[in-house]
C-alpha cells in the first residue's frame, strides 16, 4: 500500500494521469480547461507576431537597398508596437501560470517557451533599430546588394517559420510532427550560420571599398543580429523538443 501511494504522484507529474493541473498526455484536446485555452490562444498569437516581425524586418532591409530612409523608419516604428504586443502576451501567460495551471516544474517550461518566442522578437526589434539608427553609405549599400543578404534572410524567415509550425503541431498535440519541425529550425539555423561567415568574410575584404568605418561596422552588427534571431529560434525549438518528452504518451 505504502509503495502506490508513493507512485501516484509521481505518475502524475509525469502527466500519464490526466488530473487537474498536470500535463495530459499528447493527442487533440491537449489542455481543455478555461485558461489552459487562453494560454494556448496566447502562444498562437505571440508566435504569428514573431512572423509579421520577421516579414516586416525583410521588408525593412529592401527598403534599405532602395534607400528609402522614410519606409526604413515606418517599419522601424511598426515592429518596435508588434514587440511590445508580444511582451504584453508573454505576460499575460505568466500570470495564468502563477495562477496555477498545470504543476510548478510544468508550469517553469511553459513559461520558458513564452521567454525564448519573445527573444525572437526582440532580436527583430533589436536589428531593425540598428538599420534605422543612421544611414550607411552607398559603398555599404551597394555591398549588401552584392553579398547575398536576401538569401540569408530567407534561410532566417524560414527557422522562424519552422518554428511557428512546430509550435502549432505541439499546442494542438501532433507530438511526432511537433519534434521533426523543431528538429528542422536547427537546419535552417545551420545554415544561416554558414551565410553569416560567408558576408562577414567578404565584408571584411571591403576596406578601400568602403571608407566609411561606422557604416562597416552598422553592416557587421546587422549580420551578426540577424543570425541571433535564428539562434533564437533554435532556443525556443529545444523548449518545444523538452515538452514534447513531458507530454508524449
Amino acid at each position: 500500500m505504502h509503495c502506490a501511494t508513493v507512485a501516484q504522484p509521481v505518475e502524475r507529474h509525469l502527466g500519464k494521469v490526466e488530473v487537474p493541473g498536470s500535463i495530459p498526455g499528447g493527442g487533440s484536446g491537449m489542455f481543455k480547461s478555461k485558461k489552459e485555452k487562453e494560454a494556448i490562444e496566447n502562444y498562437k498569437k505571440h508566435s504569428a507576431i514573431a512572423l509579421e516581425c520577421m516579414d516586416l524586418f525583410i521588408k525593412q532591409v529592401e527598403a534599405l537597398l532602395d534607400s528609402n530612409w522614410d519606409e526604413i523608419e515606418r517599419i522601424e516604428r511598426v515592429i518596435y508596437e508588434k514587440e511590445r504586443d508580444g511582451d504584453a502576451l508573454r505576460r499575460k501567460n505568466e500570470y495564468l501560470f502563477s495562477e496555477g495551471l498545470l504543476f510548478p516544474a510544468d508550469r517553469a517550461i511553459f513559461i520558458n517557451l513564452s521567454e525564448q518566442i519573445d527573444k525572437v522578437i526582440d532580436k527583430i526589434q533589436q536589428v531593425s533599430r540598428i538599420i534605422a539608427l543612421r544611414k550607411p553609405s552607398q559603398d555599404a549599400i551597394t555591398f549588401l546588394k552584392e553579398c547575398r543578404i536576401m538569401e540569408y534572410l530567407d534561410v532566417t524567415k524560414k527557422s522562424v517559420e519552422i518554428l511557428n509550425s512546430s509550435a502549432m503541431e505541439l499546442l494542438k498535440g501532433d507530438i511526432h510532427h511537433a519534434v521533426e519541425k523543431a528538429h528542422e529550425v536547427e537546419q535552417y539555423e545551420s545554415k544561416a550560420d554558414d551565410l553569416k561567415l560567408e558576408i562577414l568574410k567578404k565584408l571584411y575584404t571591403q576596406e578601400g571599398k568602403i571608407d566609411d568605418i561606422l557604416s562597416i561596422l552598422q553592416i557587421e552588427k546587422m549580420v551578426l543580429w540577424i543570425d541571433a534571431i535564428s539562434d533564437k529560434a533554435e532556443d525556443a525549438s529545444d523548449v518545444i523538443i523538452l515538452i514534447s518528452a513531458k507530454v508524449a504518451p
